[in-house]
């Protein structure tokens, strides 16, 4: 028993936050709409500076979809170049249960051959699966809520995907809970 409370919001990925609304039929079937797609994620850290001359790309023919230097961002340490790489929905698809270090591999190698330059060992590197990561598609509406049960859901599987998406959610989710 968690105590008494006005209202109970999940944030969640979709397919978790489903199983959580049972009590909210009608919230529970749109949460269940959403399908999110999987996204390997790899971390690179060099001591020093590749000279790519870019800081983001999207990435094609490719296990990777997008790559982004992490160490460029206001504030981030500028001794060490970080790349951060997303795979491609399929790809991840496809090697959605390979171990960690195969996966770190193979997403290191496609970055040096879509990058064009000679592979170089990291000081650093690491890879995180993210199982429910991009919603295909979002949710027309930046949130889901049951007022008569104090039930809802928020994140970036409503409105939009990507860490903005999940913000502009929770803030609107926030804005209507004031409101009441």
């Amino acid at each position: 028993d968690r105590g008494e409370f006005d209202w109970v919001i999940s944030s969640d990925p979709a397919s978790q936050t489903a199983e959580l609304l049972c009590a909210a039929s009608g919230l529970q079937q749109e949460a269940d709409r959403v399908t999110m797609q999987g996204c390997w994620s790899a971390m690179l850290s060099f001591d020093g500076t590749l000279a790519l001359g870019f800081d983001g790309a999207f990435v094609e023919k490719s296990p990777l979809a997008w790559v982004a230097c992490n160490s460029s961002k206001p504030g981030r340490d500028s001794g060490r170049e970080t790349w951060v790489l997303h795979a491609s929905p399929d790809w991840t698809e496809d090697h959605m249960e390979n171990l960690p270090e195969h996966v770190l591999a193979e997403l290191s190698a496609a970055f040096f051959e879509a990058t064009g330059r000679e592979q170089v060992t990291p000081y650093f590197s690491t890879c995180h699966r993210w199982r429910y990561a991009i919603p295909a598609p979002a949710l027309e509406k930046p949130y889901l809520l049951d007022s008569a049960l104090g039930l809802g859901a928020c994140g970036d599987w409503c409105g939009g995907p990507r860490v903005e998406g999940a913000f502009l959610s929770g803030i609107a989710m926030a804005d209507c809970l004031l409101e009441s």
